[in-house]
C-alpha cells in the first residue's frame, strides 16, 4: 500500500510543481461534499488522484473533501484531502499538502498514511503497528516541557472560550492553518500539542483533514483525543462527522492542558 500512497503523492506533488504562476488557484469552482467551498486549486489536485486511481487501476473507494463518498468497488477507502491548508496555497503560504488514509469504516480502522507537504517535497508515512517516518527516517514525540515548548493552537474568531485558558498556560504558540502537517509538527517532537477546540460545528474539524495524521501521531508514540468525551478520538467515514480534538505526545501534556 505504500507504493500506491507514494504514485499518488507524486502525482500530484508533480502535477502541482507544473502549475503556471499565474493559474487561478481561489477561484471558487463549487461547493464540495463537505459544505465548504471548492476552489480552484482543491478541483486540480482531487482530480489528479482520480484520474490517477483510474490510470493504475487502483480499486480503492475514495472520501474527498469535495467529490464526497466514491463507491469504486475496493474493499478500502481512501480517506484524501486534496489540498490541506487550501487557504495557505491560494496565498502563497508554504505551508499546505494532500493528506491520505487507507481504511474501511472509521480513523481506528486506518492502516496506512502518507502527508506530502507541497511545499518541500517532505513526507509522512506511518502503517499501523510499523511506526512513523519522515521521509524514510524514523519519528517520534517530544517529552513534556512546560516552560520550553512550541504548542499549536486553532486561533481564530469561532475559537472556543476555553482556547484563551488553554493559551495563558503556554510559553510558545503557533498557528499555521494546516492540521495535517500541524499534527505531525507533534509527532515529529517539533511542538508538543494540537489543541484544536471550534464553537461553531460547521468548522470543526473533518475525518478527511487528520485521517492520515491521526496514524501518524499515534505510530510515533503519541495520541489524539476528542475534546467533547475524553475519549480517543475515533470518526467515521463520514463528511457529516465533525469534532474538537487534542494531539499531543507525551500523556503529561494531556493532563496540564486540560486540568482545570
Amino acid at each position: 500500500m505504500k507504493q500506491e500512497l507514494i504514485k499518488i503523492a507524486d502525482e500530484v506533488y508533480s502535477a502541482y510543481k507544473e502549475l503556471p504562476k499565474d493559474f487561478d488557484r481561489h477561484i471558487h469552482v463549487g461547493m464540495g461534499a463537505s459544505g465548504s467551498p471548492t476552489s480552484k486549486i482543491d478541483k486540480f489536485a482531487e482530480d489528479a488522484v482520480l484520474e490517477l486511481l483510474d490510470r493504475e487501476e487502483m480499486d480503492f473507494n475514495v472520501l474527498s473533501e469535495e467529490a464526497g463518498f466514491i463507491d469504486r468497488g475496493g474493499d478500502q477507502t481512501l480517506v484524501l484531502d486534496p489540498i490541506d491548508g487550501t487557504m495557505n496555497c491560494v496565498r502563497g503560504i508554504p505551508f499546505f499538502s494532500v493528506s491520505m488514509a487507507l481504511g474501511k469504516k472509521s480513523l481506528l480502522g486506518c492502516d496506512h498514511a502518507m502527508i506530502r507537504d507541497l511545499t518541500s517535497g517532505d513526507t509522512y508515512y506511518a502503517r499501523r503497528g510499523g511506526g512513523a517516518e519522515l521521509n524514510g527516517h524514523r519519528i517520534g514525540v517530544s517529552k513534556f516541557n512546560k516552560d520550553d515548548s512550541v504548542y499549536i493552537i486553532y486561533n481564530n474568531k469561532d475559537s472556543a472560550p476555553e482556547t484563551d485558558l488553554v493559551r495563558k498556560k503556554c510559553s510558545k504558540v503557533r498557528s499555521f492553518g494546516a492540521a495535517s502537517l500541524e499534527m505531525c509538527l507533534v509527532a515529529q517532537g517539533a511542538a508538543q500539542a494540537l489543541y484544536n477546540n471550534c464553537s461553531r460545528f460547521n468548522r470543526q474539524i473533518r475525518v478527511v483533514d487528520i485521517a492520515a495524521s491521526c496514524l501518524i501521531l499515534r505510530e510515533a508514540g503519541g495520541e489524539v483525543i476528542d475534546l467533547g468525551t475524553g475519549e480517543k478520538l475515533d470518526m467515521d467515514f463520514d463528511l457529516k462527522d465533525r469534532r474538537n480534538f487534542l494531539a499531543y505526545g507525551d500523556p503529561a501534556v494531556k493532563e496540564w492542558i486540560l486540568r482545570g
